[in-house]
């Protein structure tokens, strides 16, 4: 009997119960999906946290001490510790940007201009220049303020101002006038900095614009990686507990720990949703058996051999893991894209179109704020393995009804009412 016969008596039992086939295929398609889905989710997170260690860089401590107002002593005292490369100090302030008549949170930084890079690595701008250090309000906005909705038209573009209202007292407030001068690409985030929601300018127009005399966050360089301990320990001893530390290493690791519970969480779920679609399929094969018992008995009667009716049932099993597989690497991969709009992200800007600024909680300027910003990366090796499973699960789960079909005694089968 050749190969083509095999399969053509597979596929045609197969298609003689469509949906019988078709529940069988879903029920691997779904473990299939849940597979892609979620690994393309921390794959994703992982990879946008080699991209913040890649733009800070290792060497970088977060600075800021609770209850204090950083000064240029402290500036100068922190740029002087051993190991200290720089010290490079950083105004935040929490705000609303007005648009038209819709309003969005922002969070707006100033630091000078030539030390930009070394928050967002490579400046990267889609229209306009970076601004320059004055005490005139220039800027430079994220991506997410110039395109809110996700079109090609900016809703701002260079040369134009902007009006941004601080969230410390935002019913009483005056708008601080931002004329911007370039709109930053799209950047995504994991880290203290979103620059997609953020709004940069210099030191001095910061200060001024926000009457502040003083810094919130202070970025260290270190000469070499392994002075950040040291540096840590210095700034503890001069500041006490009041002093908050975070480098991108650190984070680094403590998201990579998250990420590999998480994953072992969303692979026990695949492993579960592939664990019942290999009962399913064992449960059906049997049933499929009884019921075609005179039919391997004829099969049997005319000189089909024991292999053959064996191979025949494994097929079957065989081509509705391929499809099973192929339909849930097609369905995962969109539902992979999918998701990461369905859970709370990072880089979302949240928007009200009262015309009235709205009351929010004030969050604390001295406190950095953790985002996360990701794209999902589908991993070629896990798409092979998820179809390599899907076949291996679904021949796995056939082996034991085709070994029960092969086994029959033809005379009893032909007799099976």
């Amino acid at each position: 009997m050749r190969l083509y016969d095999i399969f053509f008596l597979a596929f045609r039992a197969l298609w003689t119960h469509k949906i019988r086939t078709a529940l069988l295929i879903f029920s691997v398609t779904v473990g299939i999906t849940a597979m892609i889905a979620l690994t393309s989710q921390t794959e994703g997170v992982g990879r946008s946290i080699v991209s913040m260690l890649q733009r800070l860089g290792p060497d970088t401590l977060i600075v800021n001490v609770v209850g204090r107002r950083l000064t240029d002593l402290d500036i100068s005292i922190m740029a002087s510790l051993d190991g200290v490369k720089k010290a490079i100090p950083v105004v935040r302030e929490m705000g609303i940007i007005a648009l038209g008549d819709t309003q969005v949170n922002v969070v707006m930084y100033g630091i000078a201009s030539q030390e930009l890079s070394e928050i967002l690595g490579e400046i990267k701008l889609v229209d306009g220049s970076p601004y320059q250090d004055a005490t005139v309000p220039l800027a430079v906005v994220g991506s997410q303020i110039a395109f809110p909705n996700t079109t090609s038209q900016p809703t701002v573009l260079p040369g134009q101002t902007i009006m941004v209202y601080t969230r410390s007292s935002p019913s009483q407030s005056v708008p601080i006038v931002m004329i911007v001068t370039g709109i930053l690409d799209r950047y995504g985030a994991m880290g203290l900095i979103s620059p997609d929601t953020a709004i940069f300018t210099s030191i001095q127009a910061a200060q001024q614009a926000f009457n502040k005399r003083w810094y919130d966050l202070v970025i260290i360089k270190v000469s070499d990686v392994s002075y950040i301990d040291m540096v840590e320990e210095n700034l503890r001893n001069i500041y006490g507990g009041a002093v908050n530390t975070i480098s991108p290493t650190q984070m680094a690791q403590t998201m990579q720990g998250v990420i590999a519970q998480i994953t072992l969480l969303l692979g026990g779920i695949a492993a579960v949703s592939l664990i019942a679609a290999a009962l399913g399929i064992l449960n059906m094969m049997l049933v499929i058996i009884t019921e075609r018992t005179r039919e391997i008995g004829t099969m049997k009667a005319l000189g089909f051999k024991n292999k053959y009716i064996l191979a025949q049932i494994v097929v079957e099993g065989l081509l509705i893991g391929i499809f099973g597989g192929i339909a849930g690497i097609a369905v995962g991969i969109v539902a992979s894209y999918t998701l990461p709009h369905l859970i709370v992200r990072g880089t979302a800007m949240p928007t009200v179109t009262s015309t009235r600024l709205p009351q929010t909680r004030m969050v604390n300027p001295m406190t950095p704020t953790f985002n996360i910003s990701y794209e999902p990366y589908i991993n070629p090796a896990i798409v092979l393995i998820s179809l390599a499973l899907a076949v291996l699960v679904s021949v796995a789960s056939s082996l034991y009804p085709a070994w029960r079909a092969a086994k029959m005694d033809p005379v009893k089968a032909l007799r099976y009412e």
